[in-house]
């Protein structure tokens, strides 16, 4: 858990997005198995392509698993915005937020992302 008294880091973010879904902990995984080590702004993809994933997942068994497990993902990442450093406000800001405009589910994403987060988008 982080420590109150300083800001969230780019590993506490990733810890945080991992605990609320297990296939962004088998995306770390790999993304360091690839690399070696963390690079959060590669990272970031990896979180759009499942949020993508979940929100075109309609006709699973139990959509809601999916809803909960973005929601829980939002979550983190606004939590990061909020009490993130600067350096994890960047990799959020840019590397999520803005790239998230470019996808095929952002007008389904937008009115989810909590203000902080939404806040950050290019075309606000």
């Amino acid at each position: 858990m982080a420590d109150r008294s300083r800001p969230m880091t780019n590993v506490e973010l990733v810890d945080s997005l991992c605990a609320v879904s297990t296939p962004l902990s088998e995306a770390r995984r790999v993304h360091m198995g690839a690399h070696g080590c963390l690079i959060p702004h590669v990272f970031m993809g990896d979180v759009l392509h499942r949020i993508g994933e979940c929100l075109g997942a309609r006709n699973a068994l139990d959509p809601s698993v999916h809803r909960r497990e973005v929601e829980g993902i939002l979550a983190a990442l606004e939590r990061g915005m909020s009490a993130g450093g600067r350096e994890t406000r960047n990799v959020i800001a840019l590397s999520f937020t803005r790239d998230s405009e470019l996808e095929v589910f952002f007008e389904e994403l937008r009115p989810m992302m909590g203000p902080c987060t939404r806040a950050q988008l290019a075309g606000r």
